[in-house]
């Protein structure tokens, strides 16, 4: 946590700051860092306000502490009226202040719509239903990356899964090793190379890596056989975490 002043310090940077002495002077009188200063400001609400140029204990001053929370919450995700009701208890506080003052309705909208923007961004979460949805276009002989895609889940989303949930890995093994007939011979997508390239990179098992990417593993080992650079090149996956001799 940043540290806090001891409340005599704090009392006289205070006093200092109320009549316009500049932080580094009010800091070196008292013989303070002001590094210190900052870093207790970062939780003293009423600190940056006199670093500011504002009286804390001015009624101005409860009006920007409101706001600037209000603001917070909502870059935080939370929605006008849970921001309301977590500050205000449900009141309109916030409404006023909108009608009031525009700047205030114009720095809401623009943190709601980054705020918004974010989510859209963020990749949607790997709940029950679509872990699922996975398994079953898993045994129905879909690509990981294809079946991921069709639950809305990146590849990413999938093997990250793995990595942190035996129970998980074991139910995509399960469903990879028992689904129907993957894609024939030579018909094998860029996008299944390169999740059976990532399963490899993980687990180190040519077959396994294989089905779990939608491929037969005759192709794997045919292309083993016709391509030096892809043998090469899956050798070093399939061995680079094991010790050397």
């Amino acid at each position: 946590m940043p540290d806090k002043l001891p409340a005599r310090t704090r009392s006289a940077v205070l006093a200092r700051l109320r009549t316009g002495e500049a932080v580094q002077a009010a800091a070196e009188e008292l013989g303070v860092p002001v590094r210190e200063v900052f870093r207790a400001a970062r939780t003293d609400a009423g600190l940056a306000l006199a670093l500011a140029g504002v009286d804390p204990d001015s009624v101005e001053a409860v009006g920007i502490v409101g706001r600037a929370d209000y603001l917070r919450l909502l870059a935080l995700g939370a929605s006008a009226s849970l921001a309301s009701q977590i500050l205000f208890d449900g009141g309109g506080q916030a409404n006023t202040w909108r009608s009031d003052q525009p700047a205030f309705a114009a720095a809401c909208d623009a943190v709601t719509d980054a705020t918004v923007k974010r989510a859209e961004r963020r990749p949607s979460r790997f709940t029950p239903e679509r872990r699922r949805q996975f398994l079953e276009h898993l045994r129905a002989g879909m690509a990981t990356t294809k079946a991921a895609a069709e639950v809305g889940i990146t590849n990413a989303a999938v093997y990250q899964r793995r990595r942190r949930d035996p129970g998980f890995a074991a139910a995509m093994d399960r469903a990879t090793a028992t689904r129907s007939t993957p894609e024939p011979v030579g018909a094998a997508t860029d996008a299944q190379w390169t999740a059976f390239y990532e399963h490899l990179a993980v687990h180190g098992v040519l077959r396994q890596a294989a089905l779990a990417a939608g491929l037969r593993p005759e192709t794997v080992y045919d292309r083993r056989r016709s391509d030096t650079d892809f043998a090469k090149q899956t050798d070093h996956l399939r061995l680079r975490d094991e010790p050397t001799p």
